[in-house]
This record gives C-alpha cells, sequence and structure tokens, in this order.
C-alpha cells in the first residue's frame, strides 16, 4: 500500500474570488435589526412629539388662566364705590330751632277747666321737673276716656320765668297709649292760649314740635282725652316734661 505524501490534511474549500458573500440567514437578521431600530426610532420620536405637545398645552392653559387674577380684581373693585359714605344732607330745622336748647321752668301747677283753682292732685305736679324722684304727676281717675263727661280735659300749667321763643316739648308718659294732647303757649295763665302742637293716642316718651315756633312765658300740657290704666278705668301719668327753646 502506498501513501501519498504531497497532500495536507483535508481542510474546508476555500473560494478562489476571497471570503463568501453572506447567505440567506445573515440578510434575515440584518432585515430584523434594522427593523427593531426603526420602531425604536419612531417611538422615541412619538414619546417627544407627545411631550412637546403636552408642554404646548400646559403653555396654552397658563396663559388663559394666568388674566383670570386681574379680572377678579377689577370685579371686586365696584363694592367699595356701592358703599360709599353718602354726602350730609343739609339740616331740615330752620334758624331759630337749630339754636334751640333746654328752657328753664320756674314752676308747675296742676291745671283744670277753671285754672289752677281745679287741677288734678295739684300737690304732685312738682314731680315732672324732680329728676330725683321716680313717681309721675297723675290725673284723677274716670268711667271713660273722656273723663266721664264731667270735664273738658286737665293737665299742666309751666312757667318759664319769662318770654321764650318754645320749638319743642318732651313728654314723658305712661306706657298704656291713648291720650290726646296739647300744647298751648302764650303770655298769659290762661286756657286762651293758641295750640302750638297736638299728638293723639299717645303714650310712653313724646315729643310735640312746633310748624311754627310759639313765643310767650306760659306752656300749658293740656290732656283732652285719658289712656286706660289696666283696671277698668281712664287716667293719665306724667313722669317728665322738658320745654325746648330759645330765650328772648
Amino acid at each position: 500500500m502506498s501513501i501519498d505524501t504531497g497532500r495536507g490534511v483535508a481542510g474546508p474549500e476555500l473560494s478562489p474570488g476571497g471570503p463568501r458573500r453572506p447567505g440567506k440567514k445573515w440578510k434575515l437578521i440584518l432585515v430584523g435589526l434594522l427593523g427593531i431600530y426603526a420602531v425604536l426610532g419612531a417611538y422615541g420620536l412619538v414619546t417627544n412629539a407627545d411631550k412637546i405637545g403636552a408642554s404646548d398645552h400646559s403653555l396654552a392653559a397658563t396663559a388663559t388662566v394666568a388674566p383670570s387674577a386681574p379680572a377678579r380684581a377689577v370685579a371686586a373693585t365696584p363694592s367699595f364705590v356701592k358703599h360709599a359714605k353718602p354726602k350730609p344732607t343739609e339740616p331740615t330745622r330752620g334758624a331759630a330751632s337749630s339754636a334751640a336748647h333746654p328752657l328753664g321752668v320756674a314752676s308747675v301747677t296742676a291745671f283744670g277747666p277753671e285754672g289752677t283753682s281745679d287741677g288734678d292732685n295739684p300737690y304732685a305736679a312738682y314731680r315732672i321737673l324732680d329728676v330725683d324722684t321716680e313717681q309721675p304727676w297723675y290725673s284723677q281717675w274716670y268711667a271713660t276716656p273722656a273723663f266721664g263727661g264731667l270735664r273738658s280735659g286737665t293737665g299742666l300749667l309751666l312757667d318759664l320765668g319769662k318770654p321764650a321763643t318754645v320749638t319743642d316739648v318732651l313728654l314723658t308718659l305712661g306706657s298704656e297709649p291713648g291720650a290726646d294732647i296739647q300744647v298751648r303757649v302764650g303770655s298769659t295763665p290762661s286756657m286762651d292760649l293758641p295750640t302750638m302742637a297736638s299728638a293723639w293716642s299717645a303714650g310712653g316718651t313724646v315729643r310735640l314740635t312746633a310748624a311754627t315756633p310759639a313765643e310767650g312765658r306760659y306752656v300749658l300740657i293740656w290732656f283732652t282725652r285719658l289712656p286706660p290704666d289696666g283696671h277698668g278705668h281712664y287716667q293719665v301719668n306724667v313722669y317728665n316734661v322738658s320745654v325746648d327753646g330759645v330765650n328772648r
């Protein structure tokens, strides 16, 4: 048996033109990789686009909301104008009444239809000027508001001590309404004094103001109708009287 020593160990057969071209298997792998990169690239673009869109949206929202703050501030401004302090009005009282002040009362007397001789309860008349007592001057009680037909009225005569211009008289009566009152002012202590002011069905604190200030030294508080006393009769209580005006 002969052995050929001219050949080496058998090995792979090389192409005479250089390395072989990649086969179909490698082409498929390359195409797959390129597809994966393409997908990843597309996903990155979409994600960035969404981020940009969201950023633009938030900027747009900020631009829309921002002007609302000054809008609310402007809307709140008219409330200060609405509640602005009104201008003071001119006084409606006349020059004489604007200078009026409490007048001194020299004396007070109970007064009836016949004058000071038949006034009701004359001993208690001083109480209307006494600030230290809580007791009133009071009339007699009668069966009807019109004095039971026994007399035309009852009252109190105030002497100011000297002539004055009278503008107001303030009375504090019992709380029960029903008194009809006249305020008469003049120069003589009589029933014939002119009526300065009137009130009807009065009770509690009553201010009688003259339409035209009256001149005189005497002020007659005259009751022509009595309020109920709560016991089935009619009687008036007077706790205080003050006179406003101007000294002459």
